[in-house]
């Protein structure tokens, strides 16, 4: 991991601990190295750097082209392995990053819904995600994101978050039979939402990792020494 990334890593790491406190389970599901997409759930702006903070391998994720207007928030958001997408759109270009990504054994970050869904419930998918599985064959680790809705850095007091990953995915567990084109993306990238729902079920019922400020050191603390 280069040192400029660990730094923002670690700032993102401090600011969550001091505001609401993290809570993180089934991080060792993440492999240390080879192509990866976390798949996640999305409520808050926090959810990249929460991402980000909590998987111990750089990440490479989508940010809304608008961003890249300004040159220096732009290059700050290249150095973070951000790239521009085109929102409301199947954009290729985007997605054949992603590849490239994945390509070089990287590990993705990619939000199937698209945008942000509403604080108790989950969006229809977009095919993206189905597209990019179904391309490169890399494994799928669902993630499920709790109470970055709520979540502040800059206030103590608010809800706790808590992170939790599901285990790996091969790409071909995730393909039905008898689909092609967009009909497949699409099964694809449902079926990943529907892994992300299960982990939500499971969270609610027992939702002890945002009981409160929680903060599990032994997961952050540890590796910021690597």
């Amino acid at each position: 991991m280069r040192q400029g990334y660990a730094l923002v890593r670690g700032l993102a790491q401090g600011l969550f601990r001091l505001g609401c406190g993290i809570s993180i389970h089934g991080v060792e599901n993440i492999p240390e190295s080879g192509p990866i997409i976390v798949a996640s759930n999305h409520r808050s702006n926090y959810d990249p750097p929460l991402l980000g903070a909590v998987v111990r391998r750089e990440l490479h994720y989508f940010a809304k082209e608008e961003l890249f207007r300004n040159a220096l928030l732009g290059r700050f958001l290249r150095y973070l392995n951000a790239f521009p997408v085109r929102r409301g759109e199947f954009d290729r270009t985007a997605l054949a990053k992603c590849l490239d990504v994945l390509r070089q054994n990287g590990a993705l970050a990619f939000f199937p819904e698209g945008t942000r869904a509403p604080e108790d419930g989950f969006l229809k998918p977009k095919l993206g995600l189905g597209w990019v599985v179904c391309l490169s064959g890399a494994p799928v680790i669902p993630a499920y994101l709790h109470g970055t809705a709520q979540a502040s850095p800059r206030l103590r007091g608010r809800p706790g978050v808590a992170v939790t990953f599901g285990h790996s995915i091969p790409a071909s567990e995730l393909m039905p039979e008898g689909l092609r084109g967009r009909e497949l993306y699409q099964a694809v990238s449902d079926a990943v939402v529907e892994r992300i729902r299960d982990l939500s079920l499971v969270f609610a019922q027992d939702p002890s990792p945002s009981r409160g400020p929680v903060y599990e050191r032994s997961v952050i603390d540890d590796e910021r020494l690597r």
